[in-house]
């Protein structure tokens, strides 16, 4: 179990781990371990932002937390973003299994196009003035569910999902999540929701009810463009989820405030 919580912390983040028994079955296994790697995360950040806030405006905290973040994650998940929108924005011919397999193509390709840029700028900014945001409200706290959250929002992807392709880091997870490894990497996520809930913001479920939804939308989206899923949308769905699941915490709060 050790051995597949290391290989988790591994494949998340930039962290030089040493990892035994690196397989398919016990890559595929360590996804049970994903919402801990966002727990730790959310914790480190949490202290980064408490460390901080004495010495730092909000707005100086929000950069170092952006940086430590991209530090710790590398540029997995903003790569799979980049990517991911670049194949989306290629100008359709009407043929669906050409566009789809250009698509694919896209994604492949190792240079950057204008709407990979866009996006990634967008994600960037949003981050800045949302986390900017939570400091502000002293609702920072919250990052500790919203990492651990987005780190499990992969996981119902890749257990109701299926591999666009028979290759990648992608395909070792889709379709090969068994419905134990979903339950078991459910516990986190459902025990920090009741605490949360309780504890900080009455309507949280209600916020990660919206998430869950847009979980299924992206699912039948990436299914549809790209007949099936790969790891640069798992990537996407983690950025995506994060910056969605902040606004629309701080949406209501403030409509909670008026």
């Amino acid at each position: 179990m050790i051995n597949r919580f290391l290989i988790a912390l591994s494949f998340l983040t930039v962290l030089p781990l040493k990892a035994e028994k690196i397989n398919e079955k016990n890559i595929a296994g360590s996804v049970i371990f994903f919402p801990f790697v966002g727990l730790l995360e959310g914790a480190v950040s949490v202290l980064l932002i408490k460390g901080l806030n004495y010495i730092f405006s909000s707005a100086v905290i929000s950069i170092i937390l952006l940086l430590f973040l991209f530090s710790l994650r590398g540029i997995f998940h903003i790569d799979g973003v980049s990517d991911t929108f670049d194949a989306l924005f290629y100008r359709e011919t009407g043929q669906k299994e050409k566009d789809i397999q250009r698509r694919l193509e896209i994604m492949k390709d190792s240079t950057v196009g204008v709407a990979g840029v866009v996006v990634s700028v967008f994600d960037i900014l949003c981050r800045f003035v949302f986390f900017k945001e939570l400091i502000e409200i002293n609702q920072f706290m919250t990052l500790i569910f919203i990492f651990t959250f987005s780190r499990w929002s992969v996981i119902p992807l890749m257990y109701y999902g299926k591999p666009a392709k028979n290759t990648g880091l992608g395909a070792i997870f889709i379709g090969k999540i068994n419905k134990g490894q979903f339950i078991l990497s459910s516990s986190l996520p459902s025990f920090l929701l009741i605490y949360f809930t309780l504890k900080i913001f009455i309507f949280l479920p209600l916020v990660v009810f919206i998430l869950c939804i847009l979980l299924i939308i992206l699912k039948k989206f990436f299914q549809t463009k790209f007949n099936g899923i790969t790891g640069d949308h798992l990537g996407a769905t983690v950025e995506i989820t994060e910056i969605v699941f902040i606004l629309c915490f701080l949406l209501s709060v403030r409509w909670l405030s008026y």
